[in-house]
């Protein structure tokens, strides 16, 4: 089982827009900060090298070397997110044939965009004594008195034919998984996913892995927001 180890902590800061002024009472657009690393968490697995990151006025670089981390993002106070929307680019080779990725040993996406979903479960006092350090943060995440429900992941594929494509991990249930988009030739990607049902979020989850695949490349994430349903509904 992977365990995380806190690498950063830094103070929090959420930044809220809204596209034009009378559609504030339409939706409201929760601007993830990617150049400023204030209310970043970067974590790294264990026995696994860690990803770097770098917050640049490009956006969030994040640099793999057959490596492997998260960076998590909480929200000031959990929202109600129907859609995301994200913009940047993957410089080098993710090495994962579009038929295998998902699999054992093949089990590597440029980048995951995880929205952490607020429930009642929590952890008993064993599984408190027990969990590995990356359970016991996630759970850590939820508001006082709630839990977590799990961890929604929106995937960047290698192929067009994996669009669609959803699971629960093989080997963790908490986490589930659908590739939305692609990057193109150049390595550029730009999406709007609407989710199916509105998620009550607690916090943003990056991810980015090669170490699977010994690979080796870069991503920079230019732009995240997160759509959020209005107050009113």
């Amino acid at each position: 089982m992977l365990t995380l180890v806190p690498v950063m902590r830094v103070g929090l800061a959420l930044l809220v827009q809204t596209e034009h002024p009378d559609e504030a009472a339409q939706q409201v657009n929760l601007a993830v900060p990617v150049r400023q690393a204030d209310g970043w968490q970067l974590l790294r697995y264990r026995r696994i090298p860690p990803n770097e990151f770098q917050f640049a006025s490009e956006g969030l670089e994040i640099t793999i070397h057959s490596s492997a981390g998260p960076a998590i993002y909480p929200l000031k106070k959990p929202a109600r997110i129907r859609a995301i929307r994200a913009s940047g680019k993957i410089f080098g080779t993710l090495r994962v044939p579009a038929g295998k990725q998902g699999e054992k040993h093949f089990d590597d996406y440029a980048l995951r965009l995880g929205l952490v979903e607020a429930g009642t479960r929590t952890l008993s006092f064993y599984e408190r004594t027990t969990a590995p350090d990356w359970v016991r943060k996630l759970f850590s995440l939820a508001p006082k008195g709630a839990g977590i429900s799990r961890v929604h992941f929106f995937n960047l594929g290698t192929d067009a034919t994996q669009i669609g494509r959803e699971r629960d991990h093989p080997t963790n249930q908490i986490i589930r998984e659908r590739t939305v988009a692609v990057p193109g030739a150049d390595g550029r990607f730009a999406f709007t996913y609407r989710l199916d049902r509105d998620i009550q979020t607690v916090a943003v989850w990056i991810s980015c892995d090669g170490d699977d695949t010994r690979s080796d490349f870069k991503v920079t994430l230019e732009k995240l927001e997160l759509e959020q349903a209005p107050a009113s509904e």
